[in-house]
């Protein structure tokens, strides 16, 4: 027989085949055998869809079938996915096989060991939980070493979030269970997490404290052993796919935002008058051979560049000769506009600003400051 897609030893592997044996007992029903076939093999007359046998082997799903009598042992080893599909739907359609008896068929050592526990959880997890099942499962996975005293304490909240830890505890004790609750700490000296739990009881943790604590304890054990897959990061594989495709296959306005920006300092101030900046697309290298871009012409004469090029209309031309008649310009004036600004009659330096040159001017000598008046000399 092949090897289970899922490891008997591991710890969250037990877990989910102690509660799958659990839900199928009376008192930890909390998912019927009709909402187990509506979950794993969905089906009407028109189709159905297999989230189970596929997953299986022949040698295991193989003698399910033959079990039901609705194959024989050989043919059953040699189905392919879509004649198993076909031939339960057909027993589940004609009534040869009901809920019960495929319940019974998958066991819950089948189910746990070929199927993805991520998909387990979601079917024992969607919809409403008993306080039996909910205690159930963290006594478990507290078995099982999957959680602590200390992560229990950590992780448990109550009243929608505005009460964690031993709050949570102590809410639904009454006066004289918190005061032998500490009598008990102060005579083992214990106050970490297992002392707590220890003076207190594990059992009588689960059954006091409020179930949607418990419950929320419980989804957040889900998420810690891997039975609630990551929500998907769509953005994040967006942008990724958007860096690893190449820029031709990019749109203009995509590439155009992918050119770097210019630095602060290289920027000039800002005059903080709006500037109409044309939506001018970028051509990316990529789009096209090099070799099949033809070089631009270059120009051979002053004509080509000028103004006054031959390709011009005639009627410009001799709108053009019109004004430099108007202007006094000679008709006879040479095309080329550098000629056209050569010859002109202003003068070099206009005569009224011939201004004579101005005297020399020099500084007057300083004067020398009165003699102080002589004091005569006492005799």
């Amino acid at each position: 027989m092949a090897k289970p897609r899922n490891d008997r030893n591991q710890a969250v592997t037990k877990f989910c085949l102690a509660m799958e044996e659990h839900r199928r007992t009376e008192v930890g029903r909390v998912r019927t055998a009709r909402e187990f076939v509506t979950n794993f093999f969905p089906y009407d007359e028109n189709g159905a869809t297999d989230k189970v046998f596929n997953a299986m082997p022949n040698d295991v799903r193989g003698p399910i079938l033959s079990s039901w009598g609705i194959r024989g042992g050989k043919a059953a080893l040699k189905d392919n996915d879509e004649k198993v599909k076909d031939v339960v739907q057909d027993a589940l359609v004609a009534g040869d096989i009901d809920e019960n008896n495929f319940e019974e068929g998958v066991t819950a050592q089948i189910l746990v060991d070929w199927i993805a526990l991520s998909e387990w959880w979601k079917f024992w997890r969607n919809g409403r939980l008993t306080g039996v099942a909910i205690q159930k499962a963290l006594a478990t996975a507290r078995e099982l070493e999957l959680i602590d005293d200390r992560w229990f304490f950590a992780n448990v909240q109550g009243r929608g979030g505005k009460l964690k830890g031993t709050d949570v505890i102590c809410d639904t004790l009454s006066k004289d269970q918190i005061v032998a609750w500490i009598r008990k700490l102060h005579e083992s000296g214990d106050g970490s997490p297992a002392g707590l739990v220890s003076a207190l009881g594990w059992e009588m943790i689960l059954a006091k404290t409020a179930q949607d604590a418990l419950l929320f304890a419980l989804d957040a054990f889900a998420k810690k052993a891997g039975l609630v897959p990551d929500a998907p990061t769509e953005n994040k594989d967006k942008d990724q796919n958007k860096k690893d495709e190449p820029a031709s296959a990019r749109t203009v306005h995509e590439a155009r935002t992918d050119a770097p920006a210019a630095a602060a300092e290289e920027q000039g101030p800002d005059s903080g008058l709006p500037v109409a900046i044309p939506d001018i697309p970028a051509i990316d290298a990529a789009d096209g051979d090099p070799d099949d871009v033809a070089p631009a012409p270059l120009a051979t004469s002053a004509q080509e560049v000028g103004p006054w090029r031959d390709s011009e209309s005639p009627k410009l031309v001799e709108a053009r000769t019109k004004m430099i008649e108007m202007l006094g310009q000679p008709s006879g004036a040479p095309a080329s506009l550098q000629e056209a600004w050569a010859v002109s009659e202003v003068p070099e330096k206009p005569s009224s600003l011939e201004w004579p040159e101005p005297p020399p001017i020099v500084a007057a000598e300083p004067s020398k400051a009165p003699a102080s008046p002589t004091m005569p000399k006492k005799v």
